[in-house]
């Protein structure tokens, strides 16, 4: 709870009281004045205990003096003699209960005691008297924020700023309030108005950069809390965000960079270890993500989260005994651990186990019913142990329920499609690849999938079309090139797959298998000295090819037989 706004609320000169004490008379007006001057004096000079001793004894001579007793409860606020300065205040009120100060300062107090409900109505006693009392509309925003009253406390503060608009602590708490609030864009608003009129305010910038990082304004974030990082540079929660906000843009090696200043500043800090590691992870330094992940495990043991991100490290080095051990520490640590269960089921797979495999995916769905990836594995387990059918259900929980992550629903569903054409159902596998494409029609793959399913239903034509989407998509993929070109000398639309094999050679010469389909093609049409020349090229390119002389031999003979026949 910060103190008052204004340096200094009243005048420290103030003129003698005119009215005698009850006590003294005028003898207590004129002894009591002295000791007032000096503590005014003591209290600028920001010596408070010197200053609390002699308002004490102005007030002992003049007991009804209202400035005394209140330079004598802020004195003693600034002693943090919270109850003392508190009945100060309470006494200053007797005296005179319509001054807006002393209900203000009352409830400062209170609120340092964490008396916040008595300090907001204190406020508001303060705001009756004086509406446009910004202070006390700030201050009662503060008490309301620790009393957790945050939309009450903006509301607060937005009455504080109205009256007195540029002072930046005003609005940094305001945006506080607001950050509770989830009000995250108004929050920002906030900020940036606070750093307007304080720019060398740290915790501005640092809030600013977690409201952005909340937003997913990844880049807007990192340079908020490099702004931090010039006012405070030994802030390591500062540099530790920066590192995740990196991380989130995909910038390992610049996130990477800032863990390791938070490594220099906090090296007992097991997330900065944690969080490195999932870096270097990412950017396929697994052997040093290990080292880091072993580095926050000492210092925090009974983390399952860098337990399982231990074995996802070594199941990537292919050390799969080890990995399953270290999933299995997870899940001993927390049983309810979905991805713990997940990556032993994929450790499993790899040492080609799949039934045991399948039931740590199950255990992971026990836990967690809508677990996508938990699914889709189970559906690769099963297909290993040819249980296509139960594999098709697990695939199609995850494309009903996958609503976000259109990569999964997209695996899923080729993998769907795949299952179906084992089980030789190829019209459904064909619909299946279909709506894969609607979703992303970019995929190379599934129109592959779809090309070679068509061809098996013997619809050539289409089977082309699919071929001829996916070189769009992957142009230098020589080898769908020929599929193309294949289906279309089944569709025996033999031209056209001239057109194609002579496309791949421009663009790849040395293509040995494009010559050879090249000439397979001329000898459909009859054209047998094309035939032969095309044989001749591939044979050039593979001088021991026994599929080369085959087809030369036969178009040779073809030519002896049929001299006259090249049409």
């Amino acid at each position: 709870m910060s103190e008052e706004l204004t340096p200094s609320l009243f005048p420290v000169d103030s003129p003698p009281p005119t009215q005698p004490a009850s006590k003294l008379g005028f003898l207590g007006v004129f002894k009591a004045w002295p000791e007032y001057n000096k503590g005014n004096r003591f209290y600028k000079l920001g010596r408070y205990e010197f200053a609390f001793e002699r308002y004490d004894q102005a007030v002992n001579y003049k007991p009804d003096w209202y400035s005394a007793w209140l330079r004598r409860g802020n004195s003693l606020r600034k002693l943090k003699r919270y109850k003392d300065a508190l009945a100060s205040y309470d006494r200053a009120i007797k005296i005179k209960p319509e001054d807006y100060w002393a209900w203000t300062f009352r409830g400062i107090a209170l609120a340092k005691l964490e008396r916040c409900e008595e300090a907001v109505a204190s406020f508001d006693k303060a705001i009756t008297i004086e509406p446009e009392n910004f202070e006390a509309w700030y201050e009662r925003g503060l008490a309301l924020e620790a009393l957790l009253q945050y939309k009450a406390a903006a509301a607060s503060y937005k009455r504080a700023i109205e009256i007195k608009p540029n002072v930046s602590s005003i609005w940094y708490h305001q945006a506080n309030a607001l950050m509770n609030e989830e009000r995250y864009s108004d929050a920002v608003a906030s900020y940036d108005r606070a750093i307007q009129l304080q720019p060398a305010n740290y915790e501005a910038w640092f809030n600013r950069g977690e409201m952005l990082l909340s937003q997913q304004k990844y880049a807007d974030a990192i340079a908020s809390y490099e702004q931090a990082i010039q006012l405070q540079p030994k802030s390591y929660q500062a540099w530790f965000n920066r590192g995740i906000a990196l991380q989130k843009l995909r910038r390992y090696t610049e996130a990477i960079t800032s863990y390791d200043t938070v490594i220099q500043l906090q090296p007992q800090d097991y997330e900065v270890w944690f969080y490195k590691g999932m870096a270097l992870l990412h950017h396929q330094q697994h052997q040093a993500a290990l080292t880091c992940l072993n580095q926050a495990l000492q210092i925090n043991p009974d983390s399952a989260a860098i337990w399982i991100s231990r074995a996802q490290a070594l199941l990537d080095l292919k050390q799969y005994q080890a990995a399953i051990a270290s999933f299995d520490k997870a899940t001993q640590l927390n049983s309810n651990f979905p991805e713990a269960w997940l990556g032993r089921g994929k450790t499993l797979c790899e040492l080609k186990q799949y039934q045991e495999a399948i039931i740590a995916y199950d255990n992971a769905l026990q836990i967690q019913p809508d677990f996508l990836d938990a699914w889709n594995c189970r559906g690769e387990a099963l297909e290993q142990l040819d249980r296509f059918e139960e594999a098709l259900i697990a695939y199609d929980k995850v494309v009903q329920m996958t609503t976000e992550d259109t990569a999964l629903a997209t695996k899923a569903g080729l993998q769907r499609g795949e299952a179906l054409e084992k089980l030789e159902r190829y019209d459904e596998a064909i619909i299946a690849y279909k709506k894969v494409i609607r979703v992303q029609p970019d995929n190379f793959d599934v129109w592959v999938h779809l090309g070679k399913t068509l061809e098996k239903v013997e619809k050539y034509s289409e089977a082309a079309e699919a071929f001829q989407q996916a070189v769009k998509i992957w142009p230098e993929s020589y080898s769908t090139w020929l599929k193309w070109g294949l289906a279309l000398e089944s569709a025996q639309r033999y031209q056209d797959a001239l057109n194609v094999y002579d496309k791949i050679i421009q663009q790849k010469p040395d293509y040995y298998q494009a010559w050879i389909r090249r000439g397979m093609t001329f000898e459909q049409m009859n054209c047998y000295q094309d035939a032969n020349r095309s044989y001749g090229v591939a044979l050039e390119m593979q001088p021991n090819s026994a599929e080369a002389v085959i087809h030369r031999n036969r178009v040779n003979l073809k030519l002896k037989n049929n001299p006259n026949k090249d049409l």
